[in-house]
């Protein structure tokens, strides 16, 4: 059920998610060229056991930055496609038939519902959405391989675990970018001087 014009006045809880996606950006950056440095150290310097302590704790910072940073990123696109679907439909109805759809789904869904906004599945985008929510996936239902069954298997899928992990954390702010302008982008029909209150708010000062 839509609303008949859209509305932006609201009442919620400030989490400050961008805020947090933002900080959880720059410490997985610095963390991974903190662990980039180290690594070209230690094989410079022939692997030598001094360094082993410093080689293995920058790895570990970095892992749990990058964890922090995916669920922030997660959290933050929730919100942000929910406070949309609430700018536009109605916010119960919403709440009862939609909710609870897949993440992907509603990226494609709401923008047609909100705006009649045609969104592809093979948008580059939604692509990129579906790499995120597979790599978020593996942290929330993490599943351990019993590697002694078949190694082979196990370590081939535990690899392409950890690649689609790291490369979702590099590729984060481009994920997250692409997604925020299928929402900004002007409706069908729209003027093209028009500046919506989306774009106005996530414009950079």
């Amino acid at each position: 059920m839509k609303r008949k014009g859209p509305s932006f006045g609201h009442v919620q809880v400030q989490y400050r998610l961008d805020i947090v996606f933002k900080r959880a950006v720059k410490e997985f950056q610095e963390a991974d060229a903190a662990t980039e440095k180290t690594e070209k150290e230690y094989e410079a310097k022939n692997k030598p056991a001094e360094l082993l302590p410093h080689f293995f704790s920058t790895r570990e910072r970095k892992m749990e930055a990058g964890v922090v940073l995916i669920m922030a990123a997660g959290a933050w696109l929730e919100q942000t496609i929910n406070d949309y679907a609430h700018t536009f439909l109605d916010a119960d109805w919403y709440e009862e038939h939609l909710d609870n759809l897949r993440t992907v789904t509603k990226w494609i869904l709401l923008p047609h519902l909100c705006q009649k906004k045609e969104i592809s599945e093979n948008d580059p985008a939604i692509n990129a959405l579906h790499e995120f929510i597979k790599a978020r996936n593996a942290v929330v239902h993490h599943k351990r391989r019993v590697w002694y069954l078949d190694f082979h298997k196990a370590s081939k899928q535990t690899s392409t675990e950890s690649a689609r992990f790291w490369l979702a954390c590099k590729n984060i702010e481009s994920t997250v970018d692409g997604l925020m302008k299928l929402l900004t982008s002007p409706p069908p029909g729209a003027k093209k001087t028009e500046t919506t209150s989306a774009e106005k708010e996530n414009r950079s000062p």
